[in-house]
C-alpha cells in the first residue's frame, strides 16, 4: 500500500507515494537508506518550476524535513514527555516546533538519540532567507545530521497583575 509523503531536500520539495509499511512513519524512514517515491512531483525552491517523475530514489541523507500526516503509531507505546521549543536550522530550512524528551535527560536531549529523524510537533517549516514563506505542520520529522545551528526558546514566566504576598520577615 502507498502513502503520500512530501519531504524538503536541499534545492526542492519532493511529492510523491511511497510503501512504507505498518507502523510509525518516523521508525519505517529510519530504517531506510533510501526513501523510493512513486508518481513523483519535485518543485524548485529557486523558481517554483515542476518536474514530475515516475520514480525517483532519494538517499535518506538528502532529505532535511519529512512532513508527517495521518499515521501516529500505537498510542499505547507513547511515552510521557517534556516538550523543549527550538528553532533548528537544516540546510537551507529553518524549522521552528517542539522537541520531546524524557523527564529525567538533559535539554535537547532528542538531538543525541540514535534515530536519524527526530519528531517536532507544532512546527513552523520555511526557508531561511523567506521568513514570511513559513509552513505550519502538526508533526514534521526532521534529519539530526543535517542540523547545522540549534536555538532553545526559553520558557516565558507568567506574570502576575499583583505581586504574590510575601512572607512575614
Amino acid at each position: 500500500m502507498r502513502e503520500q509523503l512530501v519531504a524538503w531536500a536541499g534545492d526542492c520539495m519532493v511529492r510523491g507515494s511511497v510503501e512504507l509499511g505498518e507502523g510509525r512513519l518516523s521508525d519505517r524512514v529510519n530504517e531506510l537508506d533510501v526513501v523510493t517515491f512513486f508518481d513523483v512531483t519535485l518543485r524548485s525552491f529557486d523558481d517554483g518550476h515542476e518536474v514530475d517523475v515516475d520514480e525517483l530514489e532519494v538517499e535518506r541523507g538528502e532529505l532535511h524535513v519529512i512532513e508527517v500526516h495521518g499515521r501516529r503509531g500505537d498510542p499505547d507505546r507513547r511515552l510521557r514527555t517534556v516538550e523543549e521549543r527550538v528553532t533548528l536550522e537544516l540546510g537551507p530550512f529553518e524549522v521552528t516546533g517542539n522537541l520531546h524528551r524524557p523527564p529525567h535527560t538533559q535539554s535537547m536531549a532528542a538531538l543525541s538519540r540514535w534515530a536519524h529523524f527526530v519528531p517536532m510537533t507544532d512546527a513552523l517549516v520555511g526557508l531561511r532567507d523567506r521568513e514570511d514563506d513559513r509552513v505550519a505542520q502538526s508533526v514534521v520529522l526532521v534529519n539530526r545530521q543535517r542540523i547545522g545551528k540549534t536555538r532553545a526558546h526559553p520558557v516565558m514566566p507568567v506574570l502576575a497583575d499583583e505581586q504574590p504576598p510575601q512572607p512575614p520577615a
